[in-house]
C-alpha cells in the first residue's frame, strides 16, 4: 500500500515549444486523493496549439526527474493527468518533498522519421518536397501521426454478404462491427517493414536489400515467449530482438513496437466507414468494390500470382499509408486463441470499448488483413477488419511498426 503520507510541495509547468511561444499552461492544480485514494490529479488548462506534454517528478529520495508519462496531443482545454504511485515500483514507500514539473508542450507533428544508419528521431509536419523516396524504405523509416479518438471498426453482416463470404455467420462473428476509443494519438509506419530496412537493423540477415516486405516471425520482432508476452509484460522486448534494436536507433523516450491490432484497423480505415480508406459500400458491386482495391493493394486480383512485390506502387490512403490491405499479412501485438479446427480465433470482442489491450493469454498472435500474398485471394480476404492468426513462430508474415504515445505507469488522461 502506498503511504498516505505523500507530501506534494512544489508544483511547476513550462511549455517548451518547437515553434512560437503559442502554447500556455495555467491554472494548475495537484490534489492527492488522500484519504480516499492514493492516486494523485494534475489538472491544468492549456491554450494555445496542441503539443504533447511530458510529466515528471522527483523527491527526497528520488533526485533525478522520473518519467510519470506523455499526454500525447493534449488539445487546447482544461485537461486531467492522474498518477496512481501504488500502480508503480514505489507503491508502499513515502514519497516526501515531492516535485511534479511538466515540460516539452511542442506542436503536433504529423510525421516522425527514425534514422536507421545514425539514429535519431525527427518530426515533419508535412512530407518533403518530392515526396517520399527509397531512402524511406531502407536507411530511414516513416510513421504517420493517427488522432485519438472514437473509431468504427470491424463491417455488418450486410458487408461479408455482399462480397460473398464463404461463411458469413462465422466472419460476422470474427470480423464484428463495433465502436473502440483510442484516448491517444499514436504512429503507424506509412510503408510495411522492408528488407533493406531489416538489413540496417540487422546487417548479417539472409534477405536481398529490396524493397519488398520482409518475411520475420513476431519472436524475431519482439522476442519469445513466455518472458515476453504481451499484453502480460507490456512493451518489455527482448535484448537484440528488432524491436529493441529500432529503438536504439530512434532514440531515448521513443516507444517503438507493433501496432495493437485496434490501432492498426483505425489507422488502415483512414476515418472513413466504407469498406476501404478509399471507398466502397454493400451497395455497390463487387466489381466496383474490386476497382477500389485495385488502387491501393498489390493481391492476385491484379497480379495473377502470389508474387511479392516492393511497397509504396500503388496509391497512399487519405492518411498516407501504403499497402495497407495487399502484399503481406501484418502482425499485431495481441494474442488470440484457437477455438476450432478451421483455426479461427475466438471472438471475444465487446461491441465497444476504450484502449482494449487483447487476451491476456494465448498461444497465437494476430495478423491483420493477413491472406494478401496467398494463391487465389478473394477480395473480402482483404478487407482492414480481416482478422487471422500464426504461432509467432512462424516467419511468413511482416509487419509495420508503431511509436506508442500511451502514458507510461499506468496513468490515465482525462479531459475535464
Amino acid at each position: 500500500m502506498f503511504s498516505p503520507k505523500l507530501h506534494i510541495l512544489a508544483f511547476t509547468l513550462s511549455a517548451a515549444l518547437a515553434a512560437a511561444a503559442a502554447t500556455t499552461v495555467s491554472h494548475v492544480v495537484v490534489n492527492q486523493r488522500w484519504p480516499w485514494s492514493e492516486k494523485v490529479d494534475i489538472d491544468f488548462v492549456l491554450s494555445g496549439d496542441a503539443g504533447d506534454v511530458n510529466i515528471s517528478a522527483v523527491w527526497d529520495a528520488h533526485k533525478e526527474p522520473y518519467a510519470l508519462g506523455t499526454i500525447a496531443g493534449c488539445t487546447p482545454g482544461s485537461h486531467r493527468f492522474t498518477w496512481d504511485p501504488a500502480e508503480t515500483p514505489f507503491a508502499g514507500q513515502t514519497l516526501t518533498g515531492f516535485t511534479v514539473t511538466a515540460t516539452n508542450a511542442v506542436v503536433v507533428r504529423n510525421y516522425a522519421v527514425i534514422d536507421l544508419v545514425n539514429g535519431g528521431c525527427t518530426y515533419l509536419s508535412a512530407p518533403p518536397e518530392g515526396g517520399w523516396t527509397d531512402e524511406h524504405k531502407s536507411t530511414k523509416m516513416v510513421f504517420r501521426r493517427i488522432p485519438a479518438g472514437t473509431y468504427t471498426l470491424g463491417e455488418p453482416r450486410e458487408t461479408f454478404a455482399s462480397l460473398g463470404h464463404w461463411d458469413v455467420d462465422w466472419a460476422t462473428r470474427i470480423m464484428n462491427r463495433r465502436t473502440v476509443t483510442l484516448t491517444s494519438d499514436f504512429y503507424v509506419g506509412i510503408f510495411k517493414y522492408t528488407a533493406a530496412q531489416h538489413l540496417c537493423l540487422s546487417p548479417g540477415a539472409d534477405v536481398a536489400g529490396s524493397f519488398e516486405p520482409v518475411h520475420v516471425s513476431y519472436n524475431e520482432l519482439r522476442g519469445a515467449q513466455p518472458e515476453i508476452d504481451w499484453p502480460t509484460t507490456g512493451y518489455k522486448v527482448a535484448e537484440g530482438s528488432i524491436v529493441a534494436k529500432l529503438r536504439e536507433k530512434a532514440g531515448e523516450g521513443v516507444v517503438v513496437d507493433l501496432c495493437e491490432e485496434e490501432q492498426w484497423e483505425a489507422a488502415a480505415r483512414a476515418g472513413v466507414a466504407t469498406f476501404w480508406p478509399n471507398g466502397g459500400t454493400a451497395d455497390e458491386t463487387v466489381q466496383v468494390n474490386t476497382d477500389y482495391l485495385n488502387d491501393i493493394a498489390v493481391w492476385y486480383g491484379n497480379t495473377g500470382s502470389s508474387a511479392q512485390s516492393p511497397v509504396g506502387l500503388k496509391k497512399a490512403t487519405a492518411w498516407g499509408l501504403y499497402d495497407i490491405v495487399g502484399l503481406d499479412g501484418e502482425w499485431a501485438l495481441d494474442t488470440a486463441e484457437y477455438s476450432s479446427a478451421d483455426a479461427a480465433p475466438s471472438s471475444g470482442l465487446p461491441a465497444w470499448s476504450i484502449d482494449p489491450t487483447g487476451a491476456s493469454q494465448g498461444e497465437a498472435r494476430l495478423l491483420r488483413s493477413a491472406t494478401g500474398n496467398w494463391w487465389k485471394t478473394a477480395i473480402y480476404d482483404l478487407l482492414p477488419c480481416r482478422r487471422q492468426m500464426a504461432p509467432p513462430g512462424n516467419a511468413y508474415y511482416s509487419t509495420r511498426f508503431c511509436i506508442h504515445l500511451k502514458p507510461l505507469g499506468n496513468l490515465t488522461f482525462e479531459g475535464l
